[in-house]
């Protein structure tokens, strides 16, 4: 891993940078996804890091823990241009350290981004029973196409079309619709005999 502590600014370029490249190689071989954590999170990158520390993840941990009784047994991870993947523990080192305007990302990026995350998905949703990607338009749109991509690809990720729409659920950004964020939830995990995971704090 990399250990400067630079705080990085630039558009696609970010992505080539040995930090994000050596932090992606990282994911891919040697991160370890907690299995005893059976639902998975993947929620959007934000201009406040570390994103922990954001107005957004506070909300978000405070629905975690009051409202649904989740927050032992969720594993958030952060979609992020130009780290891909960052998962929790990861907040506060230097792979945060970074800033990526939204309209710097160009075609070239968005391949590469895409390309890299559908690599990545498949090892972080296998790892977890039920994953909700709760995302802002942007990267809702680049997390579809490497969804897409990882079912084209079914022989070597060993995802299909239906066990995908099984395990993996969209939700609506918790700043557009915080109950809906808990409907969905909800309904996912009763659904699937998770019901005991929920509290009945209403």
């Amino acid at each position: 891993m990399e250990v400067s502590d630079d705080f990085l600014i630039g558009g696609d370029e970010l992505f080539h940078e040995p930090r994000f490249v050596n932090h992606y190689t990282f994911m891919i071989n040697d991160y370890i996804p907690n299995i005893e954590k059976p639902i998975a999170f993947f929620l959007s990158c934000s201009k406040h890091k570390p994103y922990n520390k954001s107005p957004y993840r506070r909300v978000f941990h405070a629905m975690l823990n009051k409202k649904l009784a989740l927050r032992d047994l969720s594993q958030i991870y952060t979609v992020s241009e130009p780290a891909i993947i960052v998962p929790e523990e990861l907040d506060d080192t230097n792979i945060t350290k970074y800033e990526f305007p939204p309209n710097k990302l160009k075609e070239k990026g968005r391949i590469i981004f895409i390309e890299r995350l559908s690599i990545l998905l498949p090892k972080l949703i296998h790892a977890h029973k039920y994953s909700f990607y709760i995302l802002p338009k942007h990267h809702r749109e680049i997390f579809e196409k490497a969804l897409k991509i990882i079912v084209e690809n079914e022989n070597k990720s060993k995802l299909t079309e239906k066990l995908l729409s099984s395990k993996v659920k969209y939700a609506p950004p918790l700043t557009y619709n915080l109950p809906k964020v808990r409907e969905i939830v909800e309904i996912t995990l009763k659904k699937n005999k998770l019901v005991g995971y929920l509290t009945s704090e209403e």
